[in-house]
């Protein structure tokens, strides 16, 4: 029996927001936000509003000819992206496919009342479907996004962070997105770090039917959920870091995204600080742990420019803020020989 959610409460919406009046308030709010009808305008939102069909026509039409990944669930998966039971692998296989294949298997599937999970995942719309963005302009050029697309029949893909912000546009079929903040982390029960069906790692809760035996404290996520329903031509602004579990609702459904990154491109990825953390840090003594808490907070998560006031400006080194990218490259170096020894 599926799990009945309680109503929760739904994203702020902003109505009059389109890709020519995107404005910096949105782009670095820390809060998510729907943008109704943000691409309404776009040919590929208005061949989906005619029909599925239309829209798969409409990416056909753009086609680079290169074979996609195409994820495929038998029909007791019941649409979930996921780890076998075993978690030495996934619930799903994968192939690659040209995508008039896909896109056929796609219609034949649509009319099944118990069809096989079928998921294309983050497809980079410049190699496999160059100057589609052209026509569907998101107006975010400026930020150097990477756009991809992504599509599916009702899969639900487990809850998860990405690090950059993303605009994410619903272009056929309906999507819902049921999100946290990235304080709900510990309720969410996330899965292996090396291992995960997207790279990135996910929550190990079903939400069609959680176990609250299993992960109680899931119970105190769901009271700090947020939902957003997306139709075409809408669009979800998520900032970076917020968890985000994605159904599609309908039997093809298909959303195009853009990531980018704030900080500068120099500084990395945070996730590498993270892991180094885990495998220097996670194994320490509890007082010891507790003590290198007290120095990265001080020195990373409540750095203030006026703690280093009384070092020598040239001094400072790394400590600078913000930290420049000769000095990234002299840390990066520096880093690169100690793990070495």
């Amino acid at each position: 029996m599926q799990f009945e959610w309680p109503s929760l409460p739904s994203v702020r919406s902003i109505s009059t927001c389109t890709p020519k009046n995107i404005d910096g308030s949105i782009l670095t709010s820390s809060e998510p936000l729907i943008l109704k009808g943000f691409g309404d305008s776009w040919p590929f939102v208005q061949a989906g509003k005619i029909s599925a069909e239309a829209s798969l026509g409409y990416m056909q039409k753009y086609y680079s000819g290169v074979p996609i990944t195409t994820c495929y669930g038998e029909p007791e998966t019941e649409g979930r992206i996921f780890y076998n039971e075993e978690m030495t692998g996934f619930n799903f296989k994968a192939t690659r496919q040209p995508f008039e294949n896909i896109a056929a298997e796609f219609l034949k599937q649509s009319a099944n009342e118990n069809p096989p999970t079928l998921y294309i995942p983050s497809t980079d719309i410049n190699h496999w479907f160059p100057d589609i963005d052209k026509e569907n302009n998101a107006g975010l050029d400026h930020l150097s996004p990477i756009k991809f697309v992504w599509a599916g029949n009702r899969t639900r893909i487990a809850a998860h962070y990405d690090f950059p912000s993303n605009i994410a546009c619903c272009i056929t079929g309906r999507r819902r997105f049921t999100l946290f903040p990235p304080e709900q982390v510990a309720n969410l029960y996330p899965g292996p770090l090396e291992f995960a069906p997207g790279g990135q790692e996910i929550s190990l809760v079903d939400f069609a039917a959680p176990d609250f035996k299993k992960f109680p404290k899931f119970e105190q996520a769901i009271k700090a959920a947020q939902v957003a329903e997306l139709n075409p031509g809408d669009a979800l602004f998520l900032p970076g870091m917020w968890w985000h579990h994605v159904e599609g609702l309908d039997p093809i459904n298909i959303l195009y995204t853009h990531w980018w990154k704030e900080p500068p491109l120099y500084l990395g990825r945070p996730t590498n600080a993270l892991l180094h953390a885990v495998m220097s840090l996670r194994n320490l003594p509890a007082n010891q742990r507790k003590a290198w808490q007290s120095l990265f907070n001080y020195y990373v998560f409540d750095r203030e420019e006026k703690d280093i006031e009384n070092i020598v400006h040239n001094a400072r080194g790394m400590l600078n803020l913000p930290i420049t990218e000769t000095d990234v490259k002299k840390l990066r170096a520096d880093l690169a020989k100690r793990l070495n020894n």
